[in-house]
C-alpha cells in the first residue's frame, strides 16, 4: 500500500518548521534561536529524508542532507567522542546520511570498550544499532559478556525499554523476551481512551510512546486495538507551525515531530479507510 495523501500533507506541513531550525553554520537546533545539537540535527535529517522519500520536499530542501555547512558542523563534532552511546549513534548516522567520511572505526572501538563496564540497556541498544546500521557488523559486540546477560534478564519499566529488550533479545538470543501473545497484550494495554499510548498501561499518552508501541506491534505482526483513535491522537498533536508536540497541548519540537511522522508511516496498523 502506497503512502497516503493525508500522511503526505502532514509531512509537507512540517518542512517549514524543520527548515526554520536550520543554522547557517550547519546543523539544526531545538528552536530557531538555539544553537545546533547532534540530536536535533539527527531528528531534522530523519524528517527531511522522509520528505524526500515521498517527494514532499523541494529540491532545495532535500539538498539540506548534503549541505557543505552541515558536513562542516558534523566533521567538527566527530573530532571527539560524544558523551553517551546514543549521541554517538546519532552522530554516526548523520555522517553516513550526508556522505561525510570520518574515522568511524576509532569511535566504534571506544564504544565497544565502554561496554565492558556498562550494564545500561540504552548503551547496549545503541551500540547494537551502530554495529548493525552503521558498521554492518565490521566489529562485533561482546555478546557473551555478563553485562549483556544482566541487561536482558532485567525487567523493563516502559515501552521504549520494552522495544530495546525486543531488539537486543532478537539479535543476541534469537527470540523475544516474552511470549508473543503476552507482548502484544502488554503493548495494546498501553493505549488510552484518547487513542495515544502511555509509558506503560494506565499512564499519560505521548507521541514517543505511540511510536514505540506501534513499531513494536508491527514487528509482532499485530495492530493496536483502536487504530483510528491512534491516528487521531497523532494527527491532533500537529500545531499551526507544522511541527508536532508530545501531546495536543505541548509545544512542538523536532524530536516529537519525528516520532509522530515516523509513527504515521508504520503501515501495518492503518488502512485507507481509517485515515481518510
Amino acid at each position: 500500500m502506497g503512502f497516503n495523501q493525508k500522511h503526505l500533507d502532514y509531512v509537507t506541513a512540517a518542512i517549514p518548521f524543520v527548515m526554520a531550525r536550520r543554522k547557517t553554520t550547519g546543523g539544526f537546533g531545538a528552536t530557531p534561536r538555539l544553537p545546533a545539537t547532534i540530536e536535533d540535527t539527527y531528528n531534522a535529517l530523519h524528517i527531511l529524508d522522509l520528505a524526500r522519500k515521498y517527494d514532499a520536499a523541494s529540491e532545495k530542501e532535500a539538498d539540506s542532507l548534503a549541505g557543505k555547512n552541515l558536513r562542516t558542523y558534523l566533521d567538527a563534532r566527530s573530532k571527539s567522542i560524544p558523551a553517551g552511546v546514543r549521541t554517538t549513534f546519532q552522530l554516526l548516522w548523520c555522517c553516513r546520511e550526508t556522505g561525510l567520511e570520518i574515522d568511524q572505526d576509532s569511535i566504534v572501538t571506544a564504544v565497544i570498550a565502554g561496554l565492558e563496564a556498562s550494564d545500561s540497556l540504552e548503551d547496549w541498544y545503541y551500540s547494537a544499532r551502530i554495529m548493525t546500521e552503521i558498521q554492518a557488523e565490521k566489529q562485533l559486540l561482546p555478546a557473551g559478556g555478563r553485562n549483556l546477560a544482566a541487561v536482558l534478564d532485567r525487567p523493563w519499566r516502559c515501552v521504549d525499554e520494552a522495544w530495546m529488550h525486543m531488539y537486543l533479545s532478537r539479535k543476541f538470543r534469537g527470540t523475544f523476551p516474552w511470549p508473543v501473545p503476552e507482548l502484544i497484550g502488554w503493548f495494546r494495554a498501553c493505549q488510552n481512551g484518547d487513542g495515544g499510548f502511555g509509558f506503560f498501561p494506565g499512564t499519560t499518552s505521548f507521541v514517543e510512546n505511540c511510536y514505540a508501541c506501534l513499531r513494536a506491534l508491527a514487528l509482532l505482526d499485530a495492530e493496536p486495538l483502536h487504530p483510528q483513535q491512534a491516528f487521531s491522537f497523532l494527527a491532533g498533536c500537529q500545531t499551526l507551525s507544522g511541527g508536532f508536540g508530545r501531546s495536543s497541548r505541548a509545544a512542538p519540537f523536532l524530536d516529537s515531530t519525528w516520532y509522530t511522522l515516523a509513527a504515521l508511516t508504520i503501515r501495518s496498523w492503518q488502512s485507507e479507510r481509517e485515515i481518510v
